[in-house]
């Protein structure tokens, strides 16, 4: 003991504060414990329960066990899976159309941003270019091979059908597919297309394909303009001629028709009249064999009696004075 009397006390002070906190950390250790085991009980449960998914109506779920497809359509509802790294769940929209454009980006034409001509011009059958835009719209039929098979599948679709157009229109003319050919092209292009991704096993349906604009090049579309008008002009003469035609055929059939009646009208009474007179003459002549006098007698009155109701006559007595050669004919 120092001689103030303090020393000692400090340092029995000292030894009983250590011996409490030493009882009070020993005392809350359990507590501490509980906690941790508590803590540790509640992430393993948000661990369990973070394999609870939802796939959502217009979805297909497909499920992965490290990278290898354990399930790939997986119905709208709420499912489970081991929670990762083990198993991880993909799920694409498989019912919503979905939309790539051809000779024009979707993002630039809603900004006003006219389409490059690297992007638009196409060589047609006969030498021509023409400026093209096709918009396609398609939907996933196979959400496995939709995520897995390919890689970006939205830009294949467009580069499929841009392969697919350029080959169809180098095929045909450019009057052809200014005019008449478009629905055609797009459905040529639908099924080639269709057939390009099922060969890269994409797992897309193609829905639609439709041309929006079809052009010539700027700088040569008042020369394209001009044929248009040019064709325009003679598809109407032709329209114009065919109706012409068209009136004027039936009248020139019935006036023939006409004739033709009356021609045979015509036919059917001379040979009645040609039969008549014949008739009429084989049974003078038969009666004339009969009896030549009388016969030749009657005729000579008839001729007679026909020919002098058409001419002047002039009565003589047989004792008359009368000079008859008024009646002389003058040189």
């Amino acid at each position: 003991m120092s001689e103030n009397g303090h020393s000692d006390n400090i340092w029995a002070d000292e030894g009983r504060g250590r011996f409490s906190v030493r009882s009070d950390m020993q005392a809350g250790l359990p507590r501490v414990r509980r906690l941790g085991r508590l803590f540790l009980l509640l992430l393993l449960a948000m661990y369990i329960l973070s394999g609870i998914y939802v796939v959502q109506p217009d979805e297909r779920g497909v499920v992965t066990r490290f990278g290898r497809v354990m399930a790939d359509d997986i119905q709208p509802g709420i499912h489970y899976r081991i929670p990762w790294p083990v198993e991880r769940v993909f799920t694409p929209q498989v019912t919503s159309i979905k939309r790539m454009s051809v000779g024009y980006r979707i993002v630039d034409r809603v900004r006003g941003v006219a389409p490059t001509a690297r992007e638009a011009q196409f060589v047609t059958g006969d030498e021509n270019i023409i400026e093209a835009q096709m918009l396609v719209q398609y939907v996933v039929k196979d959400a496995s091979d939709y995520l897995f098979s390919i890689e970006e599948p939205h830009w294949l679709v467009r580069r499929a059908c841009e392969a697919v157009l350029t080959e169809r229109v180098a095929a045909i003319t450019v009057d052809d597919i200014l005019t008449t050919a478009k629905l055609e092209v797009e459905a040529d292009v639908k099924v080639a297309t269709q057939e390009v991704l099922d060969g890269y096993g994409a797992g897309i349906d193609i829905v639609a394909a439709h041309i929006q604009d079809v052009t010539p090049p700027r700088e040569v579309a008042d020369a394209f303009r001009d044929v248009a008008s040019a064709r325009e002009d003679r598809n109407r003469i032709i329209q114009e001629a065919n109706g012409y035609a068209n009136r004027v055929i039936p009248m020139a059939r019935g006036e023939g028709q006409e004739l033709i009646i009356a021609a045979r009208g015509d036919s059917a009474s001379a040979v009645s009249r040609a039969t008549g007179d014949t008739d009429r003459f084989t049974a003078v002549l038969s009666e004339y064999q009969n009896a030549r006098t009388v016969s030749r007698t009657r005729l000579w009155l008839e001729t007679m009696e026909a020919v002098l109701a058409t001419v002047r006559k002039y009565v003589v007595e047989p004792d008359g004075d009368l000079d008859l050669r008024f009646m002389e004919t003058r040189q």
